[in-house]
């Protein structure tokens, strides 16, 4: 039985599919901490420290990097959240609903990205290899960091309200 808005189970073209697949995560991830209040959203229910708000910080930063900077060749303003480490941190100038938005906006830009490129796409940029990955690289290594984190998110919860059973 899919989940709630999951992709249609009689799709066959598979970078299709996997793009409806991560546009489904990007709504997945927001809706795991609706219903907590900032404090609880902002704390870690896990021993390495990390939050459910900053490891939303840190989705967002990473669908920037690799859709804008590294696929795009964009020139990214990295100052905010600042090095890797400050992306998963919730700092005191940051809000549930910055985080939420800059998650959201970085999501709605990567899907439109995705839908109008080619798998078969080359990057504008490699990413410290010297390969620039192709647009379907960068899609499944995006979709693989989407479905392991709302599954971090999905313990994250439970960790801290005691609510299961997300879609």
């Amino acid at each position: 039985m899919p989940f709630a808005g999951e992709p249609a189970a009689d799709r066959a073209d598979t970078f299709t599919l996997a793009v409806d697949y991560f546009d489904w995560f990007g709504s997945v991830l927001p809706r795991r901490l609706e219903g907590l209040p900032f404090e609880q959203q902002a704390a870690s229910a896990v021993p390495t420290g990390w939050s459910a708000l900053g490891l939303l910080k840190h989705s967002a930063a990473t669908r920037r990097f690799w859709i804008r900077h590294v696929f795009a060749g964009e020139d990214v303003d990295f100052t905010w959240p600042g090095s890797p480490e400050l992306e998963w941190q919730v700092t005191a100038d940051d809000t549930a609903e910055r985080i939420t938005e800059f998650f959201r906006a970085e999501q709605a830009h990567a899907v439109d990205v995705l839908r109008r490129g080619d798998p078969k796409d080359v990057a504008a940029r490699d990413f410290g290899t010297g390969v620039r990955p192709t647009l379907a690289w960068v899609l499944l290594h995006l979709l693989q960091e989407s479905a392991r984190h709302a599954g971090h998110l999905d313990i994250s919860r439970e960790l801290t309200d005691g609510t299961t059973h997300l879609d």
